[in-house]
């Protein structure tokens, strides 16, 4: 759809840009897959990108929204600090990191960005500034916190970093055989630092659920912390519809599974946490009509047996996902009520778009929720919006909600 786009250099052009328009959706640098920023009227908050503090000593940032994380690492990583959560790309602002509540390849121990988030600034509705923090406007910093940005503009953060000794990471992989390796490995594994399967969902018979996992652990002797940024190489051109296609991707999966032999070896932060930014416009290789991910998390009591299902379901589909990527995941907050993990597994399945994608993503929501399990709001493009599993009114009661209102109207900390 065709949508009106403010790009404000400060904080008043925002404030103007609220007020005018009765609907506005905040947009980042545009990295989620799916809905997050469509709208009519959308604010741009990549001008927003003023880094305000950055304290050594301790590991504290504070930076407006528009900060991506790949700008923030040529600063941190020499210093000898790293995010606690990060995703599986660097190019994203910190607004929506918040907005997502993203996590990363080590939620068991570390959670999502809000386990790490200090506070914010939150411009709402009526242009009032608010701060938020656990302290200070808690439901609001918890609704904030993974609502894809129904409660306002968020102006700035502040967040904690995570101590590191050397710009390495010490990772080794572990070849599986079939899914029930998969989540044995996983078991086994269950202190490592970091963790992620990549599932080569074209197998079949003895190999079914064939794949990889991949554990880290940041190296802990001294070494060295310059940013070791990987120049990307640019896929110039989209690639023709055709390329991608169950033999194609079939051919893919069984060579890269090849590939990923067990083996010990040291990695780069860079090549470890971000290997989708090596490629300049990957998207490109899915062609034209792009591509569909659908992801999901299921109760750690009927994840195998409900990834073995929707493996299945996936296979009598006549759709092929050319990725599929496993991730475990701890405890989260009680008052996180719109971050995606609970405890158990996330399956995150990319399909090249076809006709027929989204009669297997009804299909596919019909039984995740079966399974109680729930959808990712970040990638979800044409999923119901039951599948969140997020009723934002229930969250608090009509005093609540009647006296922010109150709050937002009688409070004014523009500046």
């Amino acid at each position: 759809m065709d949508a009106l786009v403010t790009e404000p250099e400060n904080i008043i052009q925002v404030h103007q840009a609220v007020l005018d328009n009765e609907r506005i959706i905040a947009r980042g640098n545009g990295r989620s897959y799916g809905d997050a920023a469509i709208g009519e009227q959308v604010l741009s908050t990549l001008a927003l990108c003023q880094v305000r503090a950055f304290f050594p000593d301790t590991g504290i940032i504070d930076c407006a929204a528009g900060v991506l994380l790949a700008d923030l690492l040529p600063t941190i990583v020499p210093a000898g600090w790293f995010f606690h959560v990060t995703p599986g790309i660097k190019n994203i602002t910190v607004g929506g990191a918040i907005a997502a509540d993203v996590h990363g390849k080590n939620h068991p121990a570390k959670g999502c960005f809000s386990n790490w988030l200090i506070s914010f600034e939150l411009m709402t509705a009526t242009g009032v500034v608010l701060n938020c923090s656990r302290v200070e406007n808690p439901s609001l910093f918890w609704q904030t916190c993974g609502g894809m940005g129904w409660t306002g503009i968020i102006l700035s953060a502040r967040f904690q970093l995570m101590r590191i000794h050397s710009n390495q990471m010490q990772q080794r992989t572990v070849r599986c055989q079939n899914l029930d390796q998969i989540f044995q490995i996983f078991d086994d594994n269950k202190t490592s630092g970091y963790a992620v399967g990549w599932i080569d969902t074209t197998a079949s018979g003895k190999t079914f659920g064939r794949g990889a996992v991949h554990l880290a652990e940041h190296a802990a002797v001294e070494g060295h912390l310059e940013w070791e940024d990987t120049v990307p190489k640019n896929i110039p051109l989209f690639a023709p519809s055709w390329l991608l296609n169950p033999l194609s991707i079939r051919a893919f999966n069984a060579l890269y599974f090849s590939k990923n032999h067990d083996q010990d070896r040291q990695v780069g932060i860079d090549a470890y946490f971000y290997p989708l930014d090596s490629l300049k416009n990957w998207n490109r290789l899915y062609g034209r009509r792009g591509f569909v991910q659908y992801q999901f998390c299921l109760p750690e009591e009927s994840a195998m047996d409900g990834v073995r299902q929707v493996m299945e379901m996936v296979r009598q589909s006549p759709e092929t996902p050319f990725l599929s990527v496993l991730k475990r995941h701890g405890e989260r907050p009680e008052e996180a009520i719109n971050s995606f993990p609970i405890k158990g597994y996330s399956l995150a399945l990319d399909f090249p778009r076809t006709r027929s994608i989204f009669t297997l993503v009804q299909q596919l929501d019909a039984l995740v929720w079966n399974l109680g399990g729930k959808i990712y709001l970040a990638k979800d493009s044409c999923s119901e919006a039951k599948m969140s599993r997020v009723h934002p009114a229930a969250f608090g009661d009509a005093k609540f909600w009647s006296a922010m209102r109150e709050r937002i109207t009688t409070q004014v900390f523009l500046t």
